[in-house]
């Protein structure tokens, strides 16, 4: 027969709480001649993928006139419960993301709100002495697509190894997992990011240009 796993040793006797039970697949007829006073505890059907339908059936019918205490798991069941598990995982997956993308997003837009809010007197000193409000403009958006270049390159860094290194260990040992490398969620948060940086910084500047430049010396003195 073949092996459908690797056997261990065994060495502490089978009476021991450490021993390994063993598992053998054998035909109903050969596990009969073998053992003619057992029964059947489990039983396997191979069955062709257009029967497996009517195979179903029959034993729903069998549960249902003869043995009402039959226990079966059939491979649609199965697939089934596995697409559920796969559903599940991935969803938790998708909203531990989105929770992790969202804050990640309000630190930036904080970070850069916070730098350039402390720095209204510097602006407005550097606005009496002959810079125009649109050379403002672009200077702030330009710090901002900076900020957001520099968090992007890091994240990016740090996904690839996150991703290549720590998620490629972690289904390594699990037989019902594929590894594909991918950073989509990265690229899809990468214009939402730039987005960012260029609205924020406009939307501070207009609130910065609705006080006059004595007015923010005088209020940052």
């Amino acid at each position: 027969m073949a092996i459908v796993a690797d056997i261990p040793t065994i060495t502490e006797g089978v009476n021991s709480s450490t021993q390994d039970f063993l598992s053998f697949y054998l035909p109903a007829d050969s596990f009969q001649a073998m053992y003619p006073d057992n029964t059947l505890r489990k039983l396997f059907f191979d069955v062709a993928e257009e029967y497996q339908l009517q195979a179903e059936e029959m034993l729903i019918q069998y549960r249902h006139d003869v043995d009402k205490s039959l226990n079966y798991t059939a491979k649609s069941t199965l697939m089934a419960h596995y697409q559920e598990q796969t559903q599940a995982n991935t969803v938790m997956g998708f909203a531990i993301s989105l929770i992790i993308a969202f804050v990640g997003i309000l630190n930036f837009v904080n970070s850069m709100v916070t730098a350039i809010v402390s720095r209204q007197k510097e602006f407005a000193m550097i606005q009496s002495i002959g810079m125009t409000k649109r050379q403002l403009r672009r200077m702030l958006i330009d710090e901002g697509l900076y900020y957001a270049g520099i968090t992007l390159l890091a994240s990016y860094a740090l996904s690839a190894l996150a991703v290549g290194i720590g998620v490629r260990m972690m289904v390594a040992d699990d037989w019902t997992a594929t590894f594909r490398f991918t950073l989509l969620p990265l690229i899809i948060c990468t214009p939402v990011l730039i987005v960012f940086a260029v609205v924020i910084p406009y939307i501070c500047f207009k609130n910065l240009e609705k006080q006059s430049i004595v007015e923010r010396l005088r209020a940052t003195d």
